[in-house]
C-alpha cells in the first residue's frame, strides 16, 4: 500500500514539472511570434533598408559609397571586438571562497536545512545554456552580431535557461529560501553608430528567482549586467556573488519547487 503512494507521488511529480515545463515553451513561442509580427508591421509600413536608401538617393547621397564604408568599418569593429573577447579573468582574492562560505552560515543561522545541487531539472529556449545538473550550473556561452545594413540590420532575442531544485517541508509554517549564486565571466560588447544605420547594442542579463507551492508566489529579479551602447566599446571580467530570498507559506509534504532562471536580453 506504502508503494502504490509513493508511486502515485513521483506520477504527481513529474506531471507538475512536464506542466511547468509546457507554460514555458508556450511563452517562448509567444514571444518569437511576436518579435516577428512587430518586424512585418513595421516593414510593412515603410519602415525598410529599401525605403530608407531610396530616400537617401533621392537626397542625392551615394549609397553605394555608404555601403562601402560600412563593410569597412563593419571588419574593423570585428577585429576590435576580436581582440576585446581576449579579456582575462583578474587574480583571485584570497580567501575569497572562505568569505562567501561565512556569509552563507550568517545567512543561514538558525535554519536547519541546507539544499545544495544537484539540481533536479534544467531547461532552457537555446542550445547553450550549458547545464551542469550536479553542481547546479549554467555555464552560457552567447555571441551576437548585427545583420545586414541600415535600420534592419539587427541581432536580438531573449535566452532563457532555468534551473529546478525541489525540497518537501516537514512541518507547515513559513519557509525561507536563500538561494546563493555566483555569477563569473567575461563580457564584450561593441557598437559603431553611423548616422546612416543607428547602430546600437544592448546586453542585460538577470537572475528571477520563484517559489511553488500550489501557486507561483512571484518573482524576485536580480539585475547582474545592463549594457546600452551607442558608438562605444568594453569589455570586463564579471564576479559577482547574488543572495535573493523570499519567504513562503507552506503546508506540510507537499513538494515546493523552487526555480533558479537566467534571462539574457540582447
Amino acid at each position: 500500500m506504502r508503494t502504490d503512494y509513493f508511486a502515485s507521488r513521483l506520477e504527481d511529480f513529474k506531471a507538475q514539472l512536464k506542466e511547468f515545463r509546457q507554460d514555458d515553451e508556450a511563452r517562448w513561442k509567444y514571444e518569437a511570434e511576436e518579435l516577428q509580427r512587430q518586424s512585418k508591421i513595421l516593414k510593412d509600413s515603410g519602415y525598410s533598408d529599401a525605403e530608407f536608401k531610396e530616400e537617401l538617393e533621392q537626397a542625392g547621397i551615394n549609397v553605394s559609397v555608404l555601403e562601402r564604408e560600412s563593410e569597412k568599418e563593419l571588419e574593423r569593429q570585428k577585429r576590435i571586438h576580436d581582440e576585446l573577447r581576449k579579456i582575462k579573468p583578474p587574480p583571485a582574492r584570497r580567501n575569497n571562497k572562505e568569505q562567501i562560505l561565512m556569509q552563507q552560515v550568517a545567512a543561514l543561522a538558525g535554519s536547519h536545512t541546507w539544499l545544495y545541487p544537484p539540481a533536479y531539472e534544467g531547461w532552457g529556449n537555446a542550445e547553450d545554456c550549458g547545464f551542469n545538473l550536479g553542481l547546479g550550473e549554467f555555464n552560457t556561452e552567447r555571441h551576437m552580431t548585427g545583420d545586414g545594413w541600415g535600420i534592419e540590420a539587427r541581432a536580438y532575442g531573449t535566452q532563457y535557461c532555468t534551473l529546478w531544485f525541489y525540497y518537501f517541508p516537514p512541518s507547515a509554517g513559513d519557509l525561507l529560501v536563500e538561494p546563493h549564486v555566483d555569477f563569473q565571466g567575461d563580457v564584450a560588447v561593441s557598437a559603431h553608430d553611423h548616422w546612416y544605420t543607428s547602430t546600437h547594442a544592448e546586453l542585460r542579463l538577470k537572475l528571477h528567482f520563484d517559489l511553488f507551492q500550489h501557486y507561483w508566489d512571484g518573482e524576485q529579479t536580480a539585475t547582474i549586467i545592463d549594457e546600452h551602447r551607442h558608438d562605444s566599446n568594453t569589455a570586463y571580467w564579471v564576479d559577482n556573488h547574488r543572495i535573493i530570498s523570499k519567504t513562503l507559506s507552506v503546508s506540510a509534504n507537499d513538494i515546493v519547487w523552487i526555480k533558479l532562471t537566467t534571462l539574457r536580453l540582447e
